[in-house]
């Protein structure tokens, strides 16, 4: 009886606390303020206060002596008219010494008390420029994520580095976490890596491949071809890169095409083409970085709505994808490229000497799903390639996705219980998506599984390890993610957007934030050749500044949200210390430096198009994308028809497949 009337007492004890704790007004006040800066107090009250009607708070600065300066006094209307408004701002609330401050607000009759830093605004800006110095010095995107954490939890912890340590993990990075879609996104992430990893598996990504090597007949052929099954392989840049480089190069070289130009296409293919898809190993990391900035704006947006509308706007993807058919359609080339092509005869001779037959197991071993590396997911020797064993896996994704948005935002509108009309755009707006996107991957998954299975290319035990293994191939870009979301979060605490945005609403147009955003993403990926790092780097930093700066325009977040998920990729395609552009040389046989070389100049021009014809003409409002796309094509194409010139053996090119 002892044990249980204790038992009974701490029970008792606990329900106390916690009605108490129900009944108490929360204050919250961003843990870092800036000096001289006003900032607001959200005061949530509890139930209890509504039957009050009114009430005052008032919100002191206290010394070290106790003594306390009135910062705010202000009347809250708890209820009126038969509503209840718990949720107030106390609002000009200022600092103006550097250090750490205690604030306290007083409701009623309670007090709550709250530590804050103040330091000066330019400070806030110290997580995110160490992020981009070190990423730029050490092309560690992992460790400048995590440095940036910590400066950021510095101030947030009162520049206690022991403090701000704790606080990067036990906070920041469980936070990251926890937040509110953050393990859906994660989730979904995995389940499509290891989809991809079972399709790789079961020969179906090399099955494509080699369906289409009897039409390459001519140079010509050769490169659409090699363009087509680049958009075959269109839902991962690495997979891309590497089946159609090992699978097709040495037909290429023997219809005259040279290991540059193989290269560059295979490349710039591969990894626009995934950035652009909305069923891709990208999408999940796209989303996560998109929801995670309007969550933290309160803005009622789904994040894949805005990546799928946000895809007219991503100009430098877009610009690149017409260049490519563009070069197709004249063959002519300009620059370093139409010299390389000049000599793709004697390249197809003289190339190099360590390639291996298309079909060799060991052609793709350590290819990746959708990360680089990992044996596991390489076709198993004797392995039938099977076209089908990608495309049903694939075409199941895209159709559970569509199919599963359409339900689910019917059922939405349905459940609402109001007369809102069921068009595709409300339809579309009103539904989960990353859970369709979690039932999509899934449904991909288990039609992977019974293809591979049922055909007796794997065992059962060896598909479960198949698939964990394709899961293992993003975890270090979810790691990536994740990291960024938490530096979100800092960047959110120490309100380095408030600073930006007070200090650059007057001096830089709103017009112009797309561009210097676009600008801002070339300088970034080249520097550290990580797209995805570029995007953990800039979201959070932009992202509330596009927000402020547009006055919550919707198709003018959609534009700067664009040009970060497209310009991001610009390092990728070009940059010397890009994973891509190494497995890129690798898989096509071409030379690092000749490919860096022969590219930059395409991927230069493009990138300066899709500024001065797209982000800037588009951000003032002079004209929508899709005339944007049209004058880039015209300019493009006039410019490989003005500089570009057809390669000098060219006729030796056209041999018979």
């Amino acid at each position: 009886m002892t044990i249980v009337a204790r038992l009974c007492g701490i029970l008792a004890a606990y329900f106390t606390l916690v009605s108490a704790q129900s009944a108490a007004v929360v204050v919250e006040v961003s843990p870092v303020v800036h000096v001289a800066a006003p900032f607001s107090a959200l005061v949530r009250l509890p139930p209890s206060y509504a039957a009050t009607g009114r009430t005052e708070a008032k919100a002191s600065l206290v010394d070290a002596q106790g003594g306390e300066k009135e910062l705010a006094k202000q009347k809250l209307k708890v209820s009126a008219g038969g509503e209840v408004f718990l949720e107030h701002k106390l609002e000009g609330l200022l600092v103006g010494s550097i250090g750490t401050s205690t604030i306290r607000v007083r409701v009623g009759g309670e007090t709550q008390d709250v530590r804050v830093t103040c330091v000066p605004g330019l400070v806030s800006l110290l997580p995110p420029l160490v992020t981009l110095a070190i990423s730029i010095l050490y092309r560690q995107v992992l460790v400048a994520l995590l440095v940036g954490i910590w400066a950021g939890a510095l101030l947030v912890s009162g520049f206690n580095p022991l403090g701000a340590f704790l606080r990067t993990f036990d906070t920041y990075f469980v936070g990251a976490f926890v937040g509110e879609g953050n393990a859906e996104v994660l989730l979904f992430t995995f389940l499509l890596g290891g989809t991809i990893g079972l399709v790789q598996r079961s020969g179906g990504a090399l099955g494509l491949a080699n369906a289409l090597k009897g039409f390459m007949g001519t140079r010509t052929r050769g490169q659409v071809c090699t363009v087509t099954l680049g958009c075959l392989i269109f839902f991962d840049d690495y997979s891309s890169i590497l089946i159609v480089g090992n699978s097709l190069r040495d037909v290429v070289r023997t219809v005259g095409v040279s290991p540059e130009k193989f290269a560059w296409l295979v490349h710039s293919v591969g990894v626009a083409l995934a950035s652009l898809s909305p069923i891709s190993s990208w999408v999940g990391l796209q989303i996560g970085y998109t929801a995670a900035v309007l969550d933290s704006l309160g803005a009622p947006l789904d994040g894949f709505l805005v990546v799928l509308r946000s895809l007219p706007f991503r100009f430098f993807p877009l610009f690149y994808l017409l260049l490519i058919i563009i070069v197709l359609v004249s063959g002519k080339d300009f620059g370093p490229m139409a010299s390389a092509e000049d000599s793709g005869s004697s390249d197809a001779v003289s190339g190099d000497q360590n390639t291996e037959s298309p079909a060799s197991g060991s052609q793709l071993e350590g290819d990746s799903a959708a990360g680089g590396g990992g044996g596991g997911i390489t076709p198993k020797a004797g392995t039938p390639l099977r076209s089908r064993n990608a495309l049903v896996p694939f075409a199941a994704v895209i159709g559970v996705t569509f199919l599963g948005m359409i339900l689910d935002g019917i059922s939405k509108i349905e459940a609402a219980g109001n007369e809102v009309p069921k068009t595709m755009v409300n339809i579309l707006s009103s539904c989960d998506s990353v859970s369709v996107l979690i039932w999509a991957s899934a449904a991909g998954w288990l039609t992977s599984l019974v293809l591979v299975c049922g055909q007796g290319i794997l065992t059962l035990p060896e598909a479960m390890e198949t698939w964990m293994e394709g899961m293992k191939e993003v975890l270090e870009p979810q790691f990536v993610l994740v990291l960024a979301w938490a530096l979100g979060q800092v960047v959110k605490d120490v309100q380095t957007a408030e600073y930006l945005s007070g200090a650059l609403e007057t001096g830089i147009p709103p017009y112009m934030l797309p561009a210097l955003i676009s600008a801002l993403c070339y300088v970034i990926s080249y520097a550290c050749g990580s797209t995805f790092g570029t995007m953990g780097i800039v979201f959070p930093l932009v992202g509330p500044l596009a927000w402020r700066l547009g006055n919550g325009d919707i198709e003018f977040l959609h534009h700067c949200f664009a040009c970060i998920l497209g310009a991001s990729i610009f390092g990728n395609v070009c940059s010397p210390i890009s994973d891509t552009t190494i497995l890129t040389s690798l898989a096509t046989g071409c030379g690092l430096g000749e490919h860096v070389r022969t590219t930059s100049p395409y991927t230069f021009i493009v990138a300066a198009l899709s500024i001065i014809l797209g982000s800037i003409p588009v951000g003032m409002g002079l004209y929508g994308p899709w005339v944007a796309l049209l004058l880039g094509t015209g300019v493009m194409a006039a410019l490989v028809y003005g500089l570009g010139k057809e390669p000098t053996s060219s006729t030796s090119s056209k041999k018979a497949a």
